[in-house]
């Protein structure tokens, strides 16, 4: 697994923060998820859904392109 970049927000709350994959694989550790169930959540993430799983909501920080900034 890679680390990649997420965002985070808990259940409930509409308060977002950027955090990235190690931090949240060692959160979800040591709310005693399986090693199979992590490495879903993160194929999940890596293919761009959106997950909801031990009071998190994370999805995959994505970069804008730079193209976008220039066809405006």
């Amino acid at each position: 697994m890679h680390n990649i970049a997420l965002i985070a927000a808990l259940e409930g709350t509409r308060h977002q923060v950027t955090t990235d994959w190690f931090a949240i694989m060692a959160m979800l550790k040591t709310r005693n998820m399986s090693d199979d169930a992590i490495e879903i959540v993160y194929n999940d993430l890596c293919a761009g859904l959106r997950v909801t799983t031990r009071g998190l909501t994370l999805a995959k920080a994505v970069e804008k392109p730079l193209t976008e900034n220039i066809v405006k």
